[in-house]
């Protein structure tokens, strides 16, 4: 497999004295290099951001990165919002590959902490659970909900159902975006996706 980039300008993404390249040779397979995950993709992009700005200064021109509707584009960050697997109640819980997860966004635009302070008398460092989390947004009846419904298959995915669909359609949640997006739009670039091809 090769992954490459190509702005229209310099051709192949190189550095301005050709001694490093954004391209990658990947055997994949179980029994080779495995398989090109959202984490690679998002170094390889790192490096292109990088071997780019060697040659156009951030400030003077931006690069819009182009990235195909694949699933694995689609992952977001390990801190980022999600209402999956959320706990109801106070738990020692932790998102994804055991990274806490980042602030939300209360309706007064505050951000909102999901975690008790570390010097919490009861709770030190405890994830506050869906219920206190709606409860902290003006959602108290919403927090008297079931924490999920069944296999998270919600009859409307625009009614209150549930303390994780009341969550997954908060504005903050719903503006989360893949890690991907984030580093580049942390950058100073932009990016897009192609639309999907339909089989």
């Amino acid at each position: 497999m090769v992954s490459d980039f190509c702005p229209p300008d310099l051709g192949w993404l190189r550095s301005k004295d050709g001694s490093r390249e954004a391209r990658i040779l990947f055997k994949a397979g179980k029994s080779r290099d495995g398989y090109f995950s959202c984490d690679d993709l998002c170094a390889q992009t790192e490096l292109a951001i990088e071997l780019f700005e060697t040659h156009f200064p951030l400030g003077n021109v931006i690069a819009a990165f182009g990235f195909d509707n694949a699933p694995g584009h689609q992952k977001r960050a390990d801190d980022a919002l999600s209402a999956r697997h959320m706990p109801k109640f106070p738990k020692k819980w932790l998102g994804k590959k055991g990274k806490k997860m980042r602030n939300g966004v209360l309706p007064n635009g505050h951000p909102q902490n999901f975690y008790f302070p570390d010097d919490h008398p009861q709770l030190p460092g405890y994830f506050k659970g869906m219920k206190i989390i709606l409860e902290e947004r003006g959602l108290v009846n919403e927090g008297k909900l079931n924490a999920e419904c069944e296999a998270f298959k919600c009859a409307n995915t625009n009614a209150p159902c549930c303390c994780c669909r009341v969550l997954f359609n908060q504005p903050d949640f719903k503006a989360q975006k893949p890690a991907i997006v984030e580093l580049v739009e942390d950058s100073g670039h932009i990016t897009f996706f192609l639309p999907k091809i339909p089989l």
